[in-house]
């Protein structure tokens, strides 16, 4: 726990969705999270949803909580900065990266491709079908319900994730804004392997990182949740130390070494426990809601 001198001076809480702040069925206890956020204002503290997923999806997570000012979103991991319906900071790729990028994918056809912007997101033709039979597969793997999926229309199943997600078919009409690059396997393989055969095949400044649940998102070099993380905390005045970051995948690692704290879920990536200040709860018991208002109550 914190004691009072640290609990009176602002501090930032990072928290990734999948697997962390979300149960298995993606959701959370949304009234004890305007409780959370009322007892961060009071003290004048901040959260951001740290994340891979894009704008519009964060967006319907966090639907009933656009009136807490101090709720922050580091999205398409660590591209862009939001709060109050205002991009604070946005990293792109370059239309010449972009090209490359999708030329050196080329030689990995199995897996599924989603162009992320800033406004929307594009599935290459040839990439619908492998992506859309990837997804339907991970649903039934996991035994998800989901009462409005078509499975006889692939962008059905793609916009469960990307909620509006567009078939492109000529990527010279490609005009928006480019800020990730998201692959889909069938989550079978090697997590670590096949980052590596990923990144291997990848133009220079480019980076493959894990999300989790056979998802592998290309970034740009640098400008991961940590580099996301550490913007927001200078953007708000909170020095490093006064940040904790939660997750549990590949993806959060730099955020992890860049927070004051970093708290790992029990179902966490290996890998993340080693750079872990503390490991709690899994994302099923709400672990995430629990810790920081427990923390918040016996500190006020």
């Amino acid at each position: 726990m914190v004691n009072d001198k640290e609990a009176k001076a602002p501090h930032l809480y990072a928290v990734d969705l999948d697997g962390t702040l979300l149960a298995e069925d993606k959701t959370y206890d949304h009234a004890q999270f305007d409780r959370v956020m009322d007892l961060l204002a009071e003290q004048g503290s901040y959260l951001a949803i740290a994340t891979g997923n894009q704008m519009p999806k964060i967006q319907q997570y966090m639907a009933g909580h656009e009136h807490h000012s101090n709720l922050y979103y580091i999205a398409e991991n660590g591209a862009i900065i939001h709060n109050q319906g205002k991009d604070l900071a946005l990293w792109s790729f370059s239309p010449e990266l972009v090209e490359q990028t999708l030329k050196a994918l080329q030689a990995h056809p199995q897996f599924g491709l989603v162009i992320s912007c800033r406004n929307g997101s594009y599935v290459p033709q040839e990439r619908l079908e492998p992506i859309a039979s990837l997804i339907l597969a991970q649903i039934k793997a996991k035994g998800i319900q989901v009462p409005d999926l078509d499975e006889s229309n692939p962008l059905s199943a793609l916009r469960l994730f990307y909620p509006n997600a567009q078939l492109l078919t000529d990527r010279n009409q490609l005009a928006d804004t480019v800020v990730k690059l998201a692959l889909t396997s069938s989550g079978q393989e090697d997590a670590y392997e096949t980052l590596a055969m990923v990144q291997e095949a990848l133009p220079e400044g480019i980076v493959a990182t894990s999300s989790g649940f056979g998802a592998i998102d290309l970034i740009l070099e640098g400008h991961h949740k940590g580099h996301g993380l550490e913007w927001l905390a200078n953007h708000l005045g909170v020095p490093g130390q006064q940040t904790t970051a939660f997750g549990d995948s590949g993806n959060d690692l730099e955020m992890f070494r860049y927070a004051g704290r970093a708290l790992a879920m029990a179902n966490s990536d290996p890998v993340l426990l080693d750079e872990a200040s503390l490991q709690i709860g899994s994302h099923k018991e709400g672990a995430v809601l629990n810790f920081i208002e427990g923390e918040l109550t016996s500190a006020g």
